[in-house]
């Protein structure tokens, strides 16, 4: 069952959001932070709260797990994976950045790749993927397992050797658990980002490097402070 009481939704921005493009993240690039105490955002608008906790969030390195589930058809969801990367990386002390796509049981297309490409230890893939399919027309083309395997084959993969992963038991195994975790903690959109299980961030907020970062690091402030 979907976990749609679980979030404080009322009031979600509409916005109108730009095409995903490349950035370079370097140190010269970086946004500032300011100080958590001269910031406040509002709960409702610039981010949204569970009733409760959802799963399991405890590491054994205290570090707080920030969590990004994402589709390849999605519009914006390469520009919010270079702000959490962005963010990964400023705060590496603090936080541990996880990916998971967003699966149903009729929609499986993005978790067999992502967890295949996982799976041949060729990650960066599924960003390049997540990044030429920001456009609807190429997700429409490469969505169809003759152009993916082509895809994969043009990048330097063995394409036998993707199909048979890709049917693999473990790939079905980890899909299903998508399933669970898209389910559990109540997916309705994408990007969607679960930080320390508490906080959501949605497009309406990952849009921009400096809002998001700070929100982000806003956030992460409350949730050390017990919040």
């Amino acid at each position: 069952m979907w976990r749609w009481g679980y979030l404080v939704l009322l009031g979600l921005p509409q916005v109108t959001f730009s095409a995903p493009h490349p950035k370079d993240f370097s140190t010269q690039n970086q946004p500032l932070l300011p100080s958590a105490d001269t910031l406040k955002f509002e709960d409702g608008r610039d981010y949204f709260s569970y009733q409760e906790p959802v799963g399991e969030v405890f590491r054994a390195d205290k570090k707080i797990p920030v969590q990004f589930f994402f589709d390849y058809d999605c519009r914006v969801c390469s520009s919010a994976l270079d702000i959490l990367s962005l963010y990964s990386q400023i705060r590496a002390d603090k936080i541990v950045l996880e990916q998971y796509p967003v699966v149903t049981a009729e929609s499986q297309f993005s978790a067999k790749v992502f967890y295949t490409l996982k799976a041949l230890k060729a990650d960066e893939l599924s960003h390049v993927l997540l990044f030429e399919t920001s456009e609807k027309s190429r997700y429409v083309e490469l969505a169809s397992l003759e152009k993916i395997l082509k895809w994969v084959e043009d990048k330097g993969l063995d394409k036998a050797r993707f199909i048979q992963i890709k049917n693999s038991t473990n790939i079905r195994e980890q899909v299903e658990k998508a399933i669970e975790l898209t389910e559990e903690y109540g997916v309705f959109t994408y990007p969607y980002v679960v930080i320390g299980g508490r906080y959501v961030l949605t497009a309406s907020t990952l849009y921009n490097d400096d809002y998001s970062v700070a929100v982000l690091d806003y956030l992460v402030n409350k949730l050390e402070k017990g919040n």
